[in-house]
């Protein structure tokens, strides 16, 4: 079977069926033949029919008794939340009379203003509304009180106090037991897998239900290597704690663990350049995630490898992989191949995880999965970090050439969106980087001024001390640790040794001699776990296998590692989007467009040594 010509198309999903439904339905009940609109896609019908769902509770609103507008026109703006329609939902609401509101209508017209604040992503100004008191008010009213709690819950979660979110969602727990359990469970899950380790730490932890939560918790993220080794986990836990309400129904997320190892792939293809660098480091991890496994008396599935070295069709032993048979495919690797592969309009023949990205807006086919080491991931973490150390105004320095502009322009564009300045962007080559730094913190307009006013006033008796440009924040830095050995120096010689730098993981080679890394001290940057820490048991087995590498290679090979253990993940994570997998190569989730993105551990060089800091 060749990648272009792959199966039928896509079945439609259910809530195109539905939608389509309601318009067959509506358009049959009208007299004379019914329009044609072939150039209407199934969510632009849906999106028109909740338009017009919209338009007919306002007029029904406008026309109807003034006892039913007010609930008419809440559940309009409702609607419009649910469509993203925000500033029409805050006219709507705005232009309500809640004097003149029942009660009950009076506090479903605050959660619905909390709501709103909400889905513009103001979890503080909603949590303003959904004071204790506010939540008091919604007793004599189950449904409300409900959804009070569960505006609370996102509002914490939104908000990142993920302790708060879990308790509320603990405390709405009875009160939906018989209506939307399952959805209440798989909003605990979604808090417990998102939320990082310092959420939970050193606090109270009351009852029985939470202390059951958070050892589940425990118990998946130090299992995560496994399928196998969770649903075990799984067993175990709901023998300990058999009057916990997961014990009888677990979270859709944790269900889906056996239904996933029963349909696991029994073949699989690896589609890599084995002779090149890249390739075989990325299989050298990958083996020995592979043995590692089967050493230890896990089942795992037969592997074909089909070497793609010098070649630049791939997609021909992609195509062979597919018409042998295999379950899925890992590759191929080159980036181009990969972009082929997102022009397929229908669905990939197998699960595909590509070992490398296409183009941004490129396309999803069903089925195609990418995941490599992308410098977007290690930007973006910068960026927030130093956000969140209150940073707001950046210079940028990095090699120059064609090949850094995308950096440049990744961190530029990101710093933009969170709100911060980004004052300069400079490029350093050769070993001098003296004229470079002077430039970025104007310390030769500085020198500039002086020369002039020596001109003016030609006295050898004028003392001058150059000046560097005190609107700086931060330097954000991409270099390697021989570039950076020389620049973090020549900041402190041009008075900016006190200047925060972040980093991208280049700067760090964990093989390198901690004295020689000594001028890197305070570099704050992040890197993959397999590469800052030994918490991986199969970290010890790899480098004993597998000859001495640098910094690159091992980043590589903790990918390989991380390409074997997503094979089954990839479904849950596609079903359950908030899914987290801590890798080798950082903290794993899938985005829309089938993308894996890492989350990688922070870091500050210190005496030469990096050190983890926490999340």
């Amino acid at each position: 079977m060749r990648l272009f010509r792959l199966p039928q198309s896509p079945i439609p999903s259910p809530t195109s069926l539905l939608a389509t439904a309601v318009m067959l339905a509506i358009l049959t009940s009208c007299a004379g033949p019914a329009p044609q609109r072939p150039d209407i896609t199934p969510d632009q019908e849906e999106q028109l029919q909740q338009e017009s769902t919209i338009e007919t509770l306002l007029q029904q609103a406008r026309r109807g008794s003034p006892a039913d507008a007010p609930r008419l026109t809440l559940d309009a703006v409702d609607l419009m939340i649910a469509t993203d329609a925000p500033d029409r939902a805050r006219q709507t609401l705005a232009a309500m009379r809640v004097e003149t509101l029942t009660p009950e209508l009076r506090i479903r017209h605050t959660l619905t203003s909390a709501a709103l604040m909400l889905s513009a992503g103001d979890p503080s100004e909603a949590l303003g509304l959904l004071q204790p008191a506010a939540l008091a008010e919604t007793a004599p009213f189950p449904q409300t009180q409900v959804r009070a709690l569960e505006l609370r819950a996102q509002a914490f979660q939104q908000d990142g106090q993920y302790l708060a979110a879990l308790r509320e969602r603990i405390q709405l727990s009875p009160l939906v037991r018989d209506s939307a359990p399952n959805e209440n469970l798989n909003g605990i899950w979604e808090i417990l897998s998102i939320a990082p380790d310092s959420a939970f730490t050193g606090a109270n932890i009351d009852s029985y239900e939470l202390r059951g939560w958070l050892e589940l918790r425990r118990l998946i993220n130090s299992n995560t290597a496994s399928i196998q080794n969770q649903m075990s986990a799984l067993v175990q836990w709901r023998n300990s704690w058999n009057r916990h309400p997961a014990a009888t129904r677990l979270p859709d997320a944790l269900a889906v663990l056996d239904q996933i190892w029963d349909n696991r792939p029994a073949e699989i293809a690896l589609v890599l350049p084995m002779q090149e660098p890249l390739g075989q480091a990325i299989s050298e991890g990958f083996l020995s995630a592979y043995y590692d496994e089967l050493a230890r008396g896990q089942e795992v599935p037969k592997v074909r490898i089909y070497d793609t070295s010098f070649r630049s069709d791939v997609l021909v032993l992609y195509d062979q992989a597919v018409d042998d048979g295999v379950d899925m495919i890992i590759g191929p690797l080159l980036k181009d191949a990969v972009r082929r592969m997102q022009r397929s309009s229908r669905p990939m023949p197998v699960p595909t995880l590509a070992l490398n990205y296409g183009d941004p807006g490129g396309g999803t086919p069903e089925g195609l999965y990418q995941f490599g080491l992308a410098p977007e991931d290690e930007i973006r973490q910068a960026a927030d970090t130093a956000w969140a150390a209150g940073h707001r105004n950046a210079v940028v320095l990095t090699p120059a050439g064609e090949d850094y502009v995308r950096i440049q322009d990744t961190f530029s564009n990101y710093w933009s969106e969170l709100g911060g300045r980004v004052l300069s962007v400079d490029t350093f080559s050769g070993s001098d980087y003296s004229p470079t730094i002077k430039h970025m913190l104007a310390i030769d307009q500085s020198e500039t001024r002086a020369a002039r006013i020596r001109n003016l006033i030609p006295r050898n008796t004028i003392q001058f001390t150059p000046r560097r440009r005190e609107d700086v924040d931060f330097i954000f830095l991409l270099a390697n640790p021989a570039e950076g050995r020389q620049i973090k120096p020549t900041l402190s010689f041009h008075f900016a040794g006190d200047l925060p730098v972040y980093a991208m993981p280049a700067i760090h080679d964990a093989g390198a001699n901690p004295v020689a890394n000594r001028d890197l001290n305070g570099v704050i940057f992040s890197d993959a776990p397999w590469i800052l820490n030994d918490q991986d048991p199969l970290k010890a087995s790899a480098t004993d296998t597998w000859a001495p590498a640098s910094g690159p290679v091992k980043r590589l090979r903790a990918m390989g590692v991380d390409s074997y253990r997503l094979l089954l993940r990839l479904e849950q994570m596609r079903r359950f989007p908030y899914t987290r997998v801590q890798g080798a190569t950082g903290l794993l989730s899938l985005k829309e467009d089938g993308g894996i993105q890492r989350e990688l551990e922070n870091a500050v060089i210190t005496d030469g040594i990096a050190s983890v800091l926490p999340r």
